[in-house]
């Protein structure tokens, strides 16, 4: 079922996708809330990834030991928490940014609306690589309308959607989710022509899914595991890992160099090339792990702000049962994923959108929710009348939480239904 899609319609849809993200972004910002562009930056996550940028490009390289939105280290050094693959992704777009400012005599010290302007795009093309290379992973195995509603439905149902284009494209996890897409692609291609074009081409999006989100690294498991669904496929997978360990030795060099800007600045501000860079914030509930926040948690729990998710993991369930598409693997990584977001010192991870470090694996739910779609397209039409309707009121649910949450009111007042309501109507 796989074909190429034809690179001018790709273009074509891209300008679209981008012309409509940068319209709903205007709608959000200036009629819904009257949030300047600057907020897409400044403050919070998204200026600490954002400050690798503007320091690397126009101040001067010294300063990098002082940056503004990082922790205390040593004596009148700072010490960023936030890794540098969300500024390595978005350099591009900044530097478009600074040379536009530069031929129009503009101010050129990254901190105008084109420079913030130039993220948001930079949100959207992610968002848009991502669903292109999910597109293309379905088609694999897929129809085109099965694979083009749920590739659909991972933007307007789940809080992709706010972090790509409303007020969430300064933040790590549109990129996680496009590197992470991307790899699940080559993965796939990896496991039918072993060439090292498509190993490289696996290793590097991951890579920079790590160094973007440093617990990314649990995504390995899907081509490490990739066919395993017993002992008997387990032990088949390890021989092959044995016979072809150059490729991990590749995998090994690739994350190297990937890591190397990472390593120089963490060098330059502590002396040592691997460094915890969260200091005093970390997992201290790795024994009592809040698994109810993340997954239902009142403020950000995954599925109830996420429910198209339910969707997709009965699909996966589906695929355990008949030992399908690395069901096994897939169920591993969620699995860790909640148990890290659990553990975290912080489970709601702040005045976030849903469960928002959960976006970065959403990619590994692709083939099961399209199982989902293509089951329901199967059902009496009753039944598919009535789960079709439901799927359409978690897209409204989830674009309308978008547009009418606010931070403050979020969370500057005890959850009750009144607030929760509030929220959701019209």
């Amino acid at each position: 079922m796989g074909k190429i899609i034809n690179v001018s319609k790709l273009v074509k849809y891209g300008w679209l996708f981008l012309l409509a993200g940068l319209v709903i972004n205007y709608i959000y910002r200036l009629v819904f809330h009257d949030v300047p562009i600057d907020k897409i930056i400044m403050g919070s996550d998204m200026e600490g990834y954002y400050q690798y940028l503007v320091h690397f490009f126009i101040k001067d390289w010294e300063a990098f030991n002082r940056l503004p939105w990082a922790f205390p280290y040593g004596e009148g050094l700072t010490v960023s928490g936030f890794t540098s693959g969300v500024a390595i992704l978005c350099s591009p777009f900044f530097l478009a940014a600074h040379f536009i400012s530069i031929f129009l005599s503009l101010p050129t010290d990254g901190h105008t609306s084109i420079y913030y302007g130039s993220i948001q795009i930079a949100g959207i093309f992610y968002a848009y690589v991502g669903m292109v290379f999910i597109y293309k992973f379905l088609r694999e195995f897929y129809n085109h309308k099965v694979s083009l509603i749920t590739t659909s439905l991972f933007f307007l149902a789940t809080n992709i959607f706010f972090y790509s284009v409303l007020l969430g494209a300064g933040m790590a996890h549109v990129y996680s989710f496009s590197m992470i897409a991307i790899y699940l692609y080559y993965c796939n291609q990896y496991s039918k022509d072993n060439s090292l074009k498509n190993l490289l081409l696996l290793g590097v999006p991951f890579a920079l899914a790590v160094l973007i989100r440093p617990t990314n690294i649990i995504s390995g498991l899907y081509i490490l595991l990739y066919g395993v669904s017993n002992f008997a496929t387990l032990k088949v997978r390890t021989s092959f890992w044995i016979k072809n360990y150059r490729a991990i030795i590749i995998l090994f060099a690739i994350g190297v160099i990937v890591f190397l800007p990472q390593m120089i600045y963490w060098h330059h501000v502590t002396g040592k090339f691997i460094f915890y860079s969260y200091q005093s914030q970390g997992f201290p509930n790795w024994n009592s792990p809040k698994f109810g926040v993340v997954l239902f948690g009142k403020y950000n729990g995954w599925l109830t702000y996420t429910p198209i998710v339910l969707f997709a993991l009965a699909g996966l369930f589906i695929q355990l049962w008949k030992k399908q598409m690395n069901s096994l693997a897939v169920l591993l990584i969620l699995f860790f994923s909640v148990y890290i977001n659990a553990s975290w010192w912080f489970p709601t991870f702040g005045a976030a959108v849903g469960q928002r470090a959960m976006i970065d694996f959403l990619p590994f739910l692709a083939a099961s929710l399209a199982l989902a779609i293509s089951k329901i397209k199967e059902m009496p039409k009753p039944l598919k009348i009535s789960l079709t309707a439901v799927i359409i009121v978690f897209i409204l649910y989830n674009i309308q939480f978008g547009f009418r949450y606010n931070s403050g009111m979020w969370w500057d007042s005890p959850m009750s239904w009144m607030k929760f309501w509030n929220t959701l109507k019209f």
